[in-house]
């Protein structure tokens, strides 16, 4: 069997590495040496989890609890590892230098299932036997072991690399040849279990790939909609006839009913049920069909009455987002109502749709949910004709909608997951207003404020994610359109997140470091007008070409519901650039 201290050792090494292509190189040959659950086991880990995105892996061990344990484990005072904690920096290395040398004797399963156990450990007591736990398995690490245990427990693992760096590694490991990965990378599209691929992957090799399907309790990843320059693009784009359906300002949302059991799952793969127990009923007493998984959108939403009519009264991102929380969960229920709009349907009673055309997956839609209560189905116009499209936005925008999303009718109209898909075009009211797009944007690091911004933070720099690389590269600095709540809001977001140096995975010039370096982690969506040249900035920097800005950003909200790797990409703003 595996021994941890080998995984500990290729993590100490990949701290320091910052070539994309050894990085894989290494993953390769460490999962080559594998077997059975350890490749399942490994895929997590390295991923700095105990299980896929879709579980909840979370070991309940913050600070407080991982200080007690390792006071118990080597026989200090918890004074003592506080000491040692404020001029160190991290718990792992305070662990690292606390520990006696001993022989390695603890396995890849042994340390999992103990994390295992620690996540699994519940009710009265509890916090005593996760620290208990803890403080055994420290008991029998070797220094190194340690280090990442502590690390892998409090969540702070910090390779500085993805899911992707996995993919490519799984190609060469158990495939022999690169040339898989992009099938594989399809694949977990489909099965985002990435301990489940690799452990398939390694039975089965290159036949792998293509051999998974949805299923109720695994959320497939969401297909995102191409963007256009003008309605001239879209009808070039999109022949014959095509479906234009409203674009709600919410958050995706993927629910899966087998039977009674009903999940809701987020664009991040996230297990979101718990947040949003009226949708969970509305959806129960709607769909009546036994096994099923819809795509839609969640929006906080009312019904009012105005002169004897019924008006739709559709509220800002910002708004559904006091939902995003653990406690007081039936308090914000009354205080921010919502719907839920499906405009998908992604499996059936046994059978997978993925393959299925767009108006074939829509009919389906219409005739297994019924529209009642709070469950609505995504309004829309089908035609041929772009000044309907037209018309179409432009009432979408007088609802306070974000605008809409143009769909082919065609008989190879099927559901991407995971890409952005030329099936699907968006068109929001910022294009029709002048202002070129918005952005998913990674912060990176942040300047000093002055005036009534001391002590806060000025302005953000916000990286976008060159894809190739799985690298991220510095666009704009941001530092207009936030309020006293959003500054507030993100200096506590930010504050988890801060590094010493530069992130390994982060591109910055020197004429662009910030006062403080922050991992990639919290997205953000900015508002711009204009992507220029510029020789500051690293995004799309290479031999020929010149790093990119985006002009006159300006703030428009935190993207909870977007992680570092779902940012724009290189590729999408030279396209932006280009097509200008």
């Amino acid at each position: 069997m595996a021994r941890f201290k080998e995984l500990a050792e290729l993590f100490e090494e990949l701290e320091k590495i910052t070539s994309h292509k050894e990085i894989v190189r290494k993953l390769a040959g460490f999962f080559e040496g594998l077997k059975g659950n350890e490749v399942r086991d490994s895929a997590y880990l390295f991923l700095g989890s105990i299980g896929p995105a879709f579980e909840n892996t979370t070991l309940g061990i913050k600070d407080r609890l991982a200080i007690r344990a390792i006071a118990g484990a080597y026989g200090v005072p918890e004074e003592e590892v506080i000491r040692k904690y404020a001029r160190e920096g991290d718990l792992g290395d305070v662990a690292f230098v606390l520990s006696e040398k001993r022989e390695a004797s603890l396995t890849i399963e042994d340390v999992f299932e103990r994390l295992r156990q620690i996540k699994e450990a519940s009710g009265k007591g509890s916090q005593e036997e996760k620290t208990g736990l803890l403080s055994d398995i420290l008991q029998k690490a070797t220094p190194e072991e340690g280090k990442y245990i502590v690390r892998l427990v409090l969540g702070r693992l910090r390779l500085g690399f993805g899911d992707q760096f996995l993919l490519e590694a799984f190609s060469i490991a158990f495939t022999g040849d690169k040339k898989h990965a992009g099938k594989i990378k399809e694949s977990y599209s489909v099965c985002t279990d990435i301990g489940k691929l690799a452990k398939t992957l390694a039975e089965h090799g290159a036949r792998t790939p293509g051999n998974f399907s949805i299923k109720p309790g695994r959320p497939v990843k969401s297909m995102l909609s191409q963007r256009v320059e003008s309605f001239e693009e879209l009808e070039k784009r999109v022949q014959g006839k095509k479906a234009a359906e409203e674009k709600y300002d919410g958050e995706r949302i993927q629910v899966h009913k087998d039977g009674d059991w009903i999940k809701a799952f987020s664009r991040r793969l996230e297990d979101i049920t718990a947040q949003y127990p009226d949708i969970i009923e509305a959806v129960k007493k709607s769909v009546t069909v036994d096994k099923i998984v819809l795509d839609g959108e969640i929006v906080a939403y009312a019904e009012l009455e105005k002169d004897g009519n019924r008006i739709e009264k559709f509220y800002p991102f910002q708004r559904l987002m006091q939902r995003r929380r653990k406690y007081e969960i039936e308090k914000y229920r009354e205080k921010c109502p919502v719907a839920v709009f499906f405009f998908d349907i992604l499996y059936l009673n046994g059978e997978s749709l993925l393959k299925k055309p767009y108006p074939e997956r829509r009919a389906l839609l219409e005739m297994h949910v019924a529209v009642q209560g709070i469950v609505h189905l995504a309004r829309r116009t089908i035609t041929e004709n772009i000044e309907e499209i037209e018309d179409f936005f432009n009432e979408t925008v007088e609802k306070g909608l974000e605008g809409i999303v143009v769909k082919s009718m065609s008989s190879g109209s099927v559901y991407e997951a995971g890409k952005r898909s030329w099936f699907w075009f968006k068109w929001k009211q910022e294009y029709s207003e002048g202002m070129r797009e918005t952005f998913d944007l990674v912060v990176v690091g942040s300047y000093y404020g002055r005036g009534r911004r001391r002590g806060s933070f000025g302005a953000l720099l916000c990286a976008v994610l060159n894809e190739e690389e799985q690298r991220f590269e510095t666009l704009t600095k941001v530092g207009t359109g936030f309020t006293e709540a959003d500054a507030e809001e993100i200096n506590s977001l930010l504050s988890a997140h801060i590094a010493s140096e530069a992130p390994k995975n982060v591109s910055i010039k020197k004429g662009m470091l910030p006062d403080i370096f922050i991992e990639p982690t919290v997205v953000i969506e900015v508002l711009g007008s204009e992507i220029t040249n510029s020789p500051g900035h690293t995004a799309g920097e290479g031999k020929e070409e010149t790093g990119l800005a985006l002009r006159f950003p300006r703030f428009l909200r935190i993207r909870y519901d977007r992680g570092p790797y779902d940012a724009t990409t290189v590729k999408e703003i030279r396209d932006l650039k280009d097509g200008a």
